[in-house]
């Protein structure tokens, strides 16, 4: 009876604390594989979407019906009333294979570059030149470290004893960089305006998960590592700081503040409103956005895979490959074959393509290459016939290899030297998600525009979930869920 009590007690708590807001799976029928990035409506111009495990967050108190919607390119929609939701962690949904003369028009199927071309023309009437949205944006970094060395060279001002513990500490700094896994999770929802000439955002809230301890940026590793070098010099005396590229100026003293810096509280609306506006640009359909490149026949070449269907309407399934060598991307478009309006696009680096590279080894001790470059833009119609971005998924990765030697000189007369090579070779994986709300009414100017110059943060010690329980957001993955600060 005493364990029914407590069982009854700690549901009493966890509803208390998750509020209305429930989370359920969605799964292939057949394969009973996770479907991810699938819509989910829960009213008019309202909505969420799966993650990339499948999952989704549903806050019950926001909805206008007793029931969702729930629709993915490929499957049949699904009604799901909420009171099934409550009662079940599972959604099956079931895959919707059509014939491919069921999407024939005027007696035959449309060449692909016929398809495109009618994209093409029907660019002005599908997608507006300016919109107001309400949003939530997340943004995943995680950093890994293959190498990482920390040697005094040359040490002149250091005996013996001192040197020998100045190297440990240096080690054993190297090892638990190497050891731990560095990661960093941001959210925020606001208001977002987007201007012929200009944006602006209204930002409501912001959140981050970051364990200080293991904000290993180029800048904190390297100051890190200089406070250690700097704790076993004389403390009576200041030192410059050289390297074999760049001279820096500033004296640092053991007694100034050279310590490692305080974590913020607060962020630049700038800042924000600059992530919005980037991942924006991928789903652009004006000259110089990602999206729009796509569309460039003269740089890719297109080939019709398959006829699918998203939510009663026909789509046309087009793979995208470079033609030219200034095109880098491969893909799928999922066009709308009444209305020619891309519905969805998946794209990636094509086979043998990077990003941007910078391989100055040997010179400067630098190596850089943009090695990953993927995402998923998916569109939703509203009222007025219009497509709008509707979820936008980007992932970014890089290599880089950086060598350094940095020189300590006393600033006295005999000059005292103490060098130190720092060598880093890793990789940086980031991932941004957007949610978009399209806003009939237009927010104003005035209110976006007073939005103030830094929002504050409330930092996180594990993820906290009641914080967005009355907010429409993307569930999040595992990873961020577990995340936890170590004492």
């Amino acid at each position: 009876m005493r364990s029914v009590i407590f069982f009854l007690f700690a549901l009493l708590v966890h509803l208390q604390a998750e509020g209305q807001t429930i989370t359920t799976r969605l799964l292939d029928a057949e394969s009973g594989e996770p479907i991810p990035f699938a819509t989910v409506v829960t009213g008019e111009n309202r909505g969420t979407i799966t993650n990339e495990e499948g999952y989704l967050n549903l806050d019950l108190s926001s909805l206008e019906d007793s029931s969702v919607r729930l629709s993915c390119m490929g499957y049949e929609s699904l009604e799901v009333d909420v009171n099934t939701l409550e009662n079940s962690g599972l959604i099956r949904l079931k895959p919707a294979p059509i014939e491919l003369n069921e999407v024939r028009l005027g007696g035959g199927v449309p060449t692909a570059e016929e398809i495109m071309r009618e994209v093409r023309r029907n660019l002005g009437r599908n997608y507006p030149s300016e919109a107001s949205y309400e949003l939530f944006y997340r943004e995943s970094n995680f950093m890994q470290f293959d190498q990482l060395d920390m040697e005094l060279e040359k040490a002149s001002d250091l005996k013996r004893r001192e040197l020998e513990k100045a190297q440990k500490d240096l080690r054993d700094f190297s090892a638990y960089i190497r050891d731990s896994r560095a990661v960093k999770f941001l959210d925020f929802n606001g208001q977002y305006q987007n201007l012929q000439d200009t944006s602006l955002l209204q930002v409501d809230r912001v959140t981050e998960l970051l364990d200080a301890k293991k904000d290993f940026t180029m800048e904190k590793l390297q100051e890190r590592a200089q406070k250690i070098i700097l704790s076993h010099l004389d403390s009576t005396e200041t030192y410059k700081l050289k390297t074999g590229v760049f001279k820096v100026e500033d004296s640092l003293s053991m007694n100034g503040d050279f310590g490692e810096d305080e974590s913020n509280d607060s962020i630049a609306t700038s800042s924000l409103r600059g992530k919005i506006t980037d991942v924006l640009s991928i789903a652009g359909l004006k000259d110089g956005k990602r999206l729009y490149g796509f569309l460039d026949g003269e740089s890719y070449r297109y080939e019709f895979i398959e006829p699918s269907y998203f939510d009663g309407n026909y789509v046309y399934a087009l793979g995208f490959r470079p033609k030219k060598s200034k095109a880098k991307f491969s893909g799928t478009l999922y066009i709308d074959a009444a209305t020619y309006a891309i519905l969805k696009a998946d794209y990636h680096y094509a086979q043998g393509r990077r990003g941007e590279k910078v391989n100055l080894k040997l010179l400067l001790g630098v190596k850089y290459v943009e090695n990953m470059d993927r995402g998923t833009i998916i569109f939703r119609r509203n009222q007025e016939g219009k497509y709008h971005p509707y979820y936008i998924h980007k992932e970014y990765g890089n290599y880089v290899y950086l060598h350094r030697s940095l020189k300590f000189i006393e600033n006295s007369p005999s000059k005292k030297k103490v060098r130190f090579d720092f060598l880093m070779e890793g990789g940086v994986r980031e991932k941004e998600s957007l949610l978009l709300r399209h806003e009939i009414t237009t927010p104003s100017e005035r209110m976006l525009s007073q939005s103030p110059d830094k929002i504050k943060i409330r930092k996180l010690e594990r993820y906290e979930p009641t914080i967005w329980q009355d907010i429409e957001i993307i569930a999040p993955l595992e990873e961020m869920k577990n995340f936890s600060v170590t004492n």
